[in-house]
Formats: structure tokens, C-alpha cells, sequence
């Protein structure tokens, strides 16, 4: 297959945004499951997952807000036990049997306790790229040497950050894609050759913006926003924190927010840091990219968010 038949090589063609495409939830919940399991849908994988986790999903969204599950994997990963992370709270569930999967999340999100099993604290970061080739061909492609080269550099550095295979994270055109937690900051069109800047953008405490999709915790305008902003820094070089004070949307089309923006002095004196206070103006652009790999020059309207105007707030 050509390069340029990738969906993700011709949405990047494209210049279509990758701000606020991140996906959103209110609880992230990833289950340890051998990759060579999975199928298509996730949820349905073989090797003796549990069948139904789909249907019972549907259910608690309503009770407890979106949960998004997803099936992670590593080298070498059995299938006796199970493990369960779940964000934003960093809990982790080990050696849990796979047909108990559900009672345990049911559980959790109960706040109860399953058969004297408590969740313990992660200690770990984890970082979860797509790989599921099973789902879409850039997610094999791109996100399998996204993967490989970012555990690579992680030893490398000696992170203490665990590093996992994912089933699909949304987004495949954007691939390779990921989220690393416990920020739940998701990235996309992420290549190898930019993991020693994303590391050392990480190491910061920053955002590593050329690739930020948007954060996992926020939905709607608000992730646009703050997804755009981030980008508007990392375009300009600044070295700085911003807060998001206002978020009105005017139109359809039209939305406008007001940021306060905190500079850093690199001579690390707070008494030369510097707050600005910016509005910025949102409009909706057009741009046409494929749905995926499976049919690459069918290509979709898509209405996107960009930044029209800014002007600082006198």
C-alpha cells in the first residue's frame, strides 16, 4: 500500500487541525487484554473476554457519566489476570479474573469494595498509543513505531513512566495517536523522530504543542479552546501558562474566549514574569479528509475551529 493512500498521511496533506479532536470522557478505563486477541470492536476481542462489556458500557454511561474503555497490551501479556487502570482518579486493579471484570467496575464506580479487592494508587505515569492495525492500517503502521521508539527512549532516560500498546483511541486519520496520563493530554500525527522533544517538553511540565490534540477531561468549545491555545504558544515559542477565564460561543459558527496568560522569565526571577490578558476570536473552517485507510479517496467535509483573530484586553 502507498504512503500516500494512508488516511493519516493525507489528513496531515490536508492541514486539517488536530486541535480539539481529542476524545473525551468523564473516566478513562484501560484493561490489560494480548493484542492478538483483539478484534475490530475492541470490546468483542477473543481469547476469552468477556462478551457484553459493550452493552453494560451503554448502561453505566447513563448512571456515572462517559466511561470510555479501551484494551491495552504489551510483549509478552497473559490472559489468565487481568489488569484494570482507570483515570482521572489513578486507580489500578491487579489480577483481576476476566469474567469479573464487569462486577469490579461496577464496584469501583460504586465506590464499593469487591470481594476485599480495593484499587490501589498508581505510582506509575503510563503513556497508551494506538496500535490496533485490526481497527485501521495507520494505527499499525504509524502507532506500532511510535510505541517501539517510545519505550526505547524511556528506558533511555530512565522515566518512570509505563508505556502500552491501545485498541483504537479515536481519531485513526490523526494517527499516530495517544494519551498520556495523568493529564490525559492526547496527541496526534506524533512521529518517532519528535519523541526526544516530546520528552523534553514532558520533563517541563509542558504541553508539547505542534501535536496536542486536546485534553481528555474537557469536551466541547472549551477543549477547542484550550487545545487552539496551546498551539498559539507553541507557534509563537512562549514559555507560559494561561488560564481560560471566558468561553461564549456567538453563533453556529462563531465562539470567543478571553485567557490570562502568565509569562516565564528564563532567569527563573518571579519578580519579571509578566501576566497578559488576550480575546480570542474562533471560526469554523472547511476541510476534507478521509474516513480511514478503508476507503482513502473518499474524502469528508469537515468543519473545523480555528483562531480568526486575538488582540490583547486593555
Amino acid at each position: 500500500m502507498s504512503e500516500t493512500k494512508f488516511c493519516s498521511v493525507l489528513t496531515q496533506n490536508s492541514s486539517e487541525p488536530l486541535a480539539g479532536t481529542a476524545p473525551s470522557a468523564d473516566h478513562f478505563v484501560f484493561i490489560s487484554w494480548p493484542k492478538r486477541f483483539w478484534k475490530y470492536e475492541a470490546l468483542e476481542s477473543g481469547g476469552g473476554f468477556p462478551q457484553g462489556l459493550k452493552k453494560w458500557l451503554k448502561n453505566q454511561n447513563i448512571i456515572n457519566g462517559k466511561i470510555s474503555i479501551r484494551l491495552v497490551s504489551q510483549a509478552g501479556l497473559e490472559h489468565e489476570t487481568v489488569e484494570i487502570f482507570i483515570y482521572p482518579g489513578q486507580w489500578y486493579y491487579s489480577k483481576i479474573q476476566p469474567g469479573s471484570i464487569k462486577e469490579v467496575l461496577e464496584a469501583h464506580f460504586q465506590s464499593e469494595k469487591y470481594n476485599s479487592i480495593s484499587a490501589e494508587k498508581l505510582r506509575q505515569e503510563q503513556i497508551f498509543i494506538c496500535t490496533h492495525g485490526r481497527h485501521d492500517k495507520c494505527c499499525a503502521k504509524f502507532g506500532q513505531k511510535l510505541a517501539d521508539k517510545m519505550r526505547q527512549q524511556v528506558l533511555k532516560h530512565n522515566l518512570a513512566v509505563e508505556v502500552w500498546d491501545s485498541s483504537h483511541l479515536g481519531g485513526h486519520r490523526f494517527a499516530a495517536t495517544m494519551i498520556d496520563f495523568p493529564g490525559g493530554s492526547s496527541y496526534g500525527h506524533l512521529t518517532a523522530d519528535e519523541i526526544p522533544k516530546f520528552i523534553a517538553s514532558r520533563k517541563q511540565g509542558d504541553i508539547y504543542g505542534s501535536a496536542y490534540r486536546g485534553s481528555v477531561f474537557l469536551s466541547g468549545l472549551e477543549q477547542v479552546a484550550e487545545a487552539l491555545l496551546q498551539h498559539f504558544c507553541h507557534s509563537r515559542q512562549w514559555s507560559c501558562q494561561f488560564n481560560l477565564r471566558h468561553v461564549e460561543q456567538l453563533t453556529e459558527d462563531k465562539f470567543k474566549c478571553v485567557a490570562e496568560f502568565n509569562h516565564a522569565d528564563n532567569s527563573g526571577r518571579s519578580q519579571n514574569h509578566r501576566t497578559d490578558e488576550l480575546i480570542f476570536s474562533f471560526g469554523q473552517k472547511n476541510f476534507e479528509s478521509p474516513a480511514g485507510c478503508d476507503a482513502p479517496d473518499e474524502l469528508q467535509n469537515r468543519k473545523c475551529w480555528v483562531i480568526e483573530s486575538h488582540r490583547y484586553n486593555l
